[in-house]
């Protein structure tokens, strides 16, 4: 069974822009009405399930904010550790490279 809306009100320029477009799709006016309700009533409901989805979405998207920062103070932590690893072997190599020239220098004084 149909339910049943009628509508009052309605000014002459728009009921001439319903029947204009009712003809030129070739609806009755009522469809076109259904159709026009119908459409708003769908696009209600969208905006009403974005808005419920919108607080998750925040929430998600902060969380991956702080993902990122955490990465990030993470990948600069650890190049500040490599490059304290490096200047510590090259410290090292230097200091074994002294050695080596401290060994020499007694060998060769030892040869003669």
């Amino acid at each position: 069974m149909a339910k049943k809306i009628e509508i009052e009100g309605l000014s002459d320029d728009v009921i001439e822009v319903l029947n204009r477009e009712a003809d030129r799709n070739s609806l009755s006016r009522n469809s076109l009405l259904i159709l026009l309700v119908e459409t708003f009533s769908k696009n209600v409901k969208m905006l009403e399930a974005s808005q419920e989805l919108s607080a998750p979405l925040a929430d998600v998207t902060q969380q991956l904010n702080q993902l990122t920062h955490s990465i990030t103070k993470s990948n600069k932590n650890i190049s500040e550790d490599f490059t304290a690893m490096k200047d510590a072997l090259e410290r090292n190599n230097f200091a074994v490279l002294e050695l080596v020239q401290n060994v020499e220098n007694l060998m060769n004084q030892l040869r003669r």
